[in-house]
């Protein structure tokens, strides 16, 4: 009897294709220079995914008027492979503090682009409405 968890049937690997503790992701594909599709974006104009020494960086750069603004290297906090069995790479997530906002970044691969969505919440009672946004890059 087969003792691993699972919520969903997707959740389940075939006891020959568990990978162990050792397995990795490849983040190859990722790592690099990313920009935005849109030239005209008022969001995020591009993205800096780097190796560091305990996982992956990046360094948002939002369009800010008319020139990027860097937002900080950051660590990556998780990432994540296109199923249970998989060192494929699919998504990672990212958070930024900016004191008066917070910004949950959650992006995937699709067809050679990297899909960034937004989840933004302000903090600081400026009446603003929270607000998601999506964004689609190239290498």
């Amino acid at each position: 009897m087969d003792s691993w968890r699972y919520t969903r049937e997707e959740d389940k690997v075939q006891a020959e294709a568990r990978l162990g503790p050792q397995a990795a992701i490849d983040v190859s594909q990722l790592l690099g220079i990313w920009v935005n599709t849109n030239t005209k974006s008022k969001g995020i104009n591009q993205l800096v995914i780097s190796r560091a020494a305990d996982g992956l960086t990046v360094n948002v750069f939002g369009a800010c008027d008319g020139s990027p603004q860097g937002w900080g290297e950051i660590k990556i906090d998780f990432i994540y492979a296109k199923n249970a069995g998989s060192q494929d790479l699919m998504a990672f997530t990212a958070f930024y503090d900016f004191g008066f906002m917070e910004t949950r970044l959650q992006a995937n691969m699709s067809l050679g682009l990297l899909v960034v969505a937004g989840l933004n919440t302000f903090k600081d009672e400026s009446g603003r409405s929270n607000y998601f946004s999506r964004e689609f890059f190239h290498q």
